[in-house]
């Protein structure tokens, strides 16, 4: 049982981590460090300001559900895989609002 809790702690450890790293990059990338990016997210991109703020936004808002998955994981008294599938689904959300930016900012 004290495994559990531990490993359940660390994983929210984990998340806080995350949740930092990319709060911090999603706000450096919204303000327009274009260089942030990979030449292969740049490719096509006619509107450059639009899509980095939208790609900043979209890993704040994944940042903002690590911090959830983190505070589930923190108070869980067991082994739950709530806040894994959480933030897993919250990866494929930003995913897929990533390509529909990249469509819409491209030519």
């Amino acid at each position: 049982m004290d495994t559990a809790i531990n490993s359940m702690k660390l994983f929210g450890i984990i998340m806080i981590v995350m949740m930092l790293q990319l709060i911090i990059v999603g706000a450096i990338i919204q303000r327009g460090k274009e260089t942030w990016l990979t030449d292969f997210q740049k490719k096509g991109i006619v509107k450059m300001p639009l899509y980095c703020r939208l790609f900043g936004n979209r890993l704040i808002l994944l940042g903002l559900i690590a911090g959830v998955c983190a505070y589930m994981s923190m108070t869980s008294i067991t082994v739950d895989l709530k806040p894994v599938i959480v933030f897993g689904l919250g990866i494929a959300m930003c995913a897929v609002l990533m390509i529909s930016d990249h469509k819409r900012c491209s030519k």
